[in-house]
């Protein structure tokens, strides 16, 4: 199961992860049509518990990931393992002086984005994230803009500090010492590093292949975890 992150589209998000066997997408309020609406974190644990079924593995990127760590905890019936790519986990790492810098730069941003358009948002979300004024923004550019702006910080979501016996793969790019960080928080994770993609790790040739080995060595299926052997 694939949950995107805040703006991207399947295809955008996934690459050739996306093309793993049985792999399917939950999208999120907001992101079905283009509509966005106000972030409800209970909301999107609730789509992703649904789209679990009997039970899955939840691949999740960025944003996506405390949500994805947060239905993990509440139902490891359904989220029965669960690889993170980059996963915005801010929360956990509080105090690492890379992620207090991060918040410090955002956080003036996300503090007036009730009262701002999304192309206000955009240019000083962009601005606080890369040092740089983005180009204008294009009609389809805006809809992921105003999704942007109905979110709250990452730091401020339900991020579980513990995962109980789900097991954790968490896949970092090498290039940022935040998400190095939070990886570095994650208990009982396995943590890879694969280089050359910046935030997008999923983009590396070789992300798929480890997806694959990782689950084909953890994954236990819901029929096996109700066998009394």
């Amino acid at each position: 199961m694939l949950l995107h992150s805040s703006r991207r589209s399947v295809a955008e998000a996934w690459g050739g992860v996306a093309r793993l066997p049985c792999a399917t997408a939950a999208m999120m309020p907001g992101y079905v049509d283009d509509a966005p609406v106000d972030f409800d974190q209970t909301a999107w644990e609730q789509v992703l518990h649904a789209a679990c079924g009997a039970g899955a593995a939840l691949v999740a990127h960025s944003y996506g990931g405390p949500a994805a760590m947060s239905a993990a905890a509440s139902r490891p019936d359904l989220v029965r393992a669960l690889i993170l790519f980059e996963p915005a986990a801010y929360a956990l790492a509080r105090g690492d002086e890379a992620v207090e810098a991060h918040i410090a730069r955002l956080d003036p941003v996300f503090d007036t984005a009730a009262r701002d358009d999304a192309a206000t948002f955009w240019r000083r979300f962009m601005t606080a994230m890369t040092g740089s004024p983005p180009p204008e923004l294009t009609p389809e550019q805006r809809i992921d803009a105003e999704r942007q702006r109905r979110l709250p910080p990452p730091w401020t979501l339900r991020t579980p500090a513990t995962l109980g016996s789900t097991p954790v793969l968490v896949i970092t790019g090498g290039w940022n010492d935040e998400y190095e960080a939070i990886a570095a928080r994650i208990p009982g994770a396995e943590h890879v590093v694969l280089p050359g993609h910046a935030h997008r790790p999923q983009d590396h040739p070789d992300a798929a292949g480890l997806v694959a080995e990782f689950l084909a060595r953890r994954w236990v299926s819901p029929e096996e975890s109700r066998s009394p052997g």
